[in-house]
Formats: C-alpha cells, sequence, structure tokens
C-alpha cells in the first residue's frame, strides 16, 4: 500500500466516525416515553390518537406537571410516508407548544 492509499484510507475512517457519533447523537437527543408514564390528560390524548397513527405516525409529549395541563404539550404527526419525518414533526411540533407554555422538561417521542 503507498502513502496516498494510506491517506485516503485513513481519512474515509475518520469520517465514517465523525458521521457514526453523529448519528449517535441524533438518537440520543430523541428520548422515548411509555405510555403508561403520561399523565392521565396526556395518556387519553395518546389512547385517541394512536388508531389514527397508522404505520408511520408519531408521538411527542413533554410536561412539568402530572396534574397541570397547561405545563403538558402533546403533538402528534400523522399522513406521513416515513417514520423518521412523523418523529421530527411530532418532536417539532410539540417543543413549539412546550416553549409557549414555558415547559422544561424535552420532548419524547411516545412508544
Amino acid at each position: 500500500m503507498n502513502s496516498k492509499s494510506t491517506v485516503k484510507l485513513s481519512w474515509v475512517w475518520i469520517s465514517f466516525l465523525i458521521l457514526l457519533s453523529f448519528s449517535s447523537l441524533a438518537e440520543e437527543g430523541r428520548k422515548h416515553i411509555a405510555p403508561e408514564l403520561l399523565p392521565n390528560s396526556l395518556l387519553l390524548s395518546w389512547q385517541v390518537s394512536k388508531p389514527s397513527l397508522g404505520k408511520f405516525g408519531q408521538c411527542a409529549a413533554a410536561f412539568d406537571s402530572k396534574t397541570d395541563d397547561s405545563k403538558m404539550a402533546f403533538a402528534c404527526s400523522i399522513y406521513v410516508k416515513l417514520t423518521a419525518v412523523a418523529e421530527r414533526k411530532a418532536i417539532q411540533h410539540c417543543d413549539e407548544q412546550r416553549e409557549a407554555r414555558r415547559i422544561k422538561a424535552p420532548c419524547q417521542l411516545v412508544r
């Protein structure tokens, strides 16, 4: 192997490792919450929305209180063709509600 090949191979490996670290950070940022851990009002919203989710739909929730509805955010994304798009949109809509209601807890995908 000559030095040009070695350098090229090294750059390929470095690039691969960088991309791998970014993908793991992206997954890490998308925490999940089990429906059973949601406050009652969010659990009811999830149960109502669940039949409409279809194959790809996703819901996200955030809450600072288990009793004060003004400290809860909930959003679903349906009618999409990819799960990743549904996840991104549900988190985005949930984050908009979260910011408007000044909720400190992050939005999490309901699974």
